[in-house]
């Protein structure tokens, strides 16, 4: 087995940086421990592809709630809950049981999951305590993994509200013995990959593909170039694969052409060397670009260019986009959160836009 990184940080203080650092890490922990545990039950009657068949269930019975063109993440705790709290065949009900109070706690996790970033107000210490408590019910009563990472952080939110952290030093007090890192959230063989863009999961090849200055990537001894392994444009696969640039400019490659690299300290899935798979909709990572619909063109935002789309009539004037490094267009709205509406390459979008 390989590993993900669940860990879930203690706030120092009670400021909103802090509290929201602690909300995030704590849905993102409890997110991937709902779509492991559920890996390791519905694998053995569904297959290990079991949430793209789900996924593609739902959008063919119910476009409406679930779009054709979105993509659902299977480590998004929302994907799961939705289907878990609304849906009368969800799988996740032979998972996690079908108790009133199991799915109250499901429909509380949700809801505060929707409010917690409407910044109206300051997230206080309180409200964060609360939704740790609904997340512990949760996991403590599955069974799930991360019942000690989430019972830490219930202890330091009530030392913050007590006042019992931080404590003061005395001068003489002996040096704190260091504390183990938590051990990561084991993860199975034959879970699927990630989108594009995603965190990598499952063992890490050891060797090392080289990019060079003039835009090849290359084996570090041979120097053999990986090009006559790539299906379609190579150029424009080795710019989607790097236009946020690998640590040590170093790839690796997968058995089944899934390339990875490091960006900063995180292992992630960069792309293929064969086709990208159909139901990636949003590839890669954003752009720092901002656009709006106008009529039948796209503006950005920050220059006024402007440009004259065959896609632009069919959105809502004044729809708000982005883009990926691999050339996807998302609208962005307030509920509807993304999908795709477009792919664009370098010749047919703003110049620079696309790296």
């Amino acid at each position: 087995m390989s590993g993900v990184d669940v860990s879930i940080a203690l706030p120092e203080d009670e400021t909103p940086g802090e509290l929201i650092k602690g909300y995030f890490t704590l849905m993102r922990a409890f997110g991937w421990d709902l779509y492991v545990t559920s890996h390791f039950v519905l694998r053995e009657s569904l297959g290990s592809q079991w949430f793209a068949a789900r996924i593609s269930e739902l959008k063919d019975s119910d476009p409406k709630n679930w779009r054709p063109n979105h993509r659902f993440e299977p480590q998004d705790p929302g994907v799961i809950l939705r289907d878990y709290i609304h849906e009368q065949d969800s799988p996740y009900l032979s998972v996690f049981g079908g108790q009133f109070q199991k799915q109250t706690a499901a429909k509380k996790i949700l809801a505060t999951r929707n409010t917690w970033f409407h910044f109206g107000d300051d997230p206080t210490t309180a409200q964060l305590e609360e939704a740790a408590k609904v997340v512990r019910g949760f996991v403590q009563s599955s069974d799930m993994h991360i019942t000690g990472r989430v019972n830490a952080l219930v202890e330091r939110l009530s030392e913050l509200r007590s006042g019992r952290y931080p404590a003061d030093a005395a001068p003489s007090a002996p040096a704190l013995v260091p504390v183990a890192a938590p051990e990561p959230l084991n993860t199975p063989e034959d879970l699927p990959r990630p989108s594009i863009g995603g965190t990598w999961v499952g063992p890490i090849p050891a060797l090392r593909y080289r990019m060079t200055r003039v835009g090849d990537v290359v084996h570090p001894d041979t120097m053999e170039s990986v090009r006559s392994r790539v299906t379609g444009d190579f150029a424009e696969k080795v710019r989607a694969w790097t236009a946020v640039e690998p640590r040590g400019r170093e790839l690796w490659i997968d058995t089944d052409g899934a390339v990875g690299g490091f960006i900063g300290a995180t292992p992630r899935l960069l792309g293929y060397l064969g086709s990208d798979p159909a139901e990636d909709i949003a590839r890669g990572f954003f752009t720092p670009h901002y656009y709006a619909v106008d009529g039948n063109e796209i503006a950005d935002l920050d220059s006024g260019e402007r440009r004259t789309t065959p896609f632009a009539q069919a959105l809502a004037d004044g729809a708000m986009l982005r883009a990926t490094t691999y050339g996807d267009v998302l609208v962005v709205g307030d509920t509807d959160r993304l999908e795709r509406v477009a792919t664009v390459t370098a010749a047919n979008w703003f110049p620079g836009h696309l790296g």
